[in-house]
């Protein structure tokens, strides 16, 4: 069935401990586990809470992706997502508060597709204004950046 979508929408996630790392969250029917590594106190049964961040943009970077995909009359193949974030994390260990605790972060991105080379350059280009988490990030100060590789050849901007 066709979802009517909505330009406000509201939806929940709910969590519950079961330790001092470990949780149990739920969105829609969707469980997940978030924990820490077994060298930080945790079970290593899930993402850490920080790693569940960049695995959704990782999500939306392929959904946005497809999407302008999809607008351009282009045709994604595939598509692989990785992505590397410099974490300061003198908040989280509680040695100071600190503004940006994702100052860098790189997703490069593999993909096949089908279609006129100018409507492929529209995905690339217009990512960064759709991906509601990469905003996330980059208005709390962080700095994304998007690298491509299409078809086996790295994409540069046109000069």
């Amino acid at each position: 069935m066709a979802v009517k979508e909505k330009a406000i929408w509201t939806f929940r996630t709910h969590a519950r401990q079961e330790t001092s790392t470990k949780s149990h969250a739920r969105s829609r029917d969707v469980a997940m586990v978030i924990d820490e590594p077994i060298e930080r106190g945790g079970t290593n049964e899930g993402p850490m809470p920080v790693e569940m961040v960049f695995a959704g943009l990782a999500g939306c970077t392929h959904v946005i992706s497809n999407k302008l995909a999809k607008a351009n009359d282009v045709v994604i193949e595939d598509m692989e997502i990785d992505i590397v974030t410099t974490m300061d994390s003198r908040g989280t260990r509680l040695i100071e508060p600190i503004d940006v605790p994702f100052p860098n972060v790189v997703i490069n991105i593999e993909a096949t597709m089908t279609g006129h080379p100018e409507n492929i350059t529209e995905i690339v280009t217009k990512l960064r204004e759709h991906c509601a988490v990469a905003k996330m990030l980059r208005q709390s100060g962080s700095t994304v950046t998007e690298h491509w590789t299409i078809n086996g050849t790295a994409w540069q901007e046109a000069a």
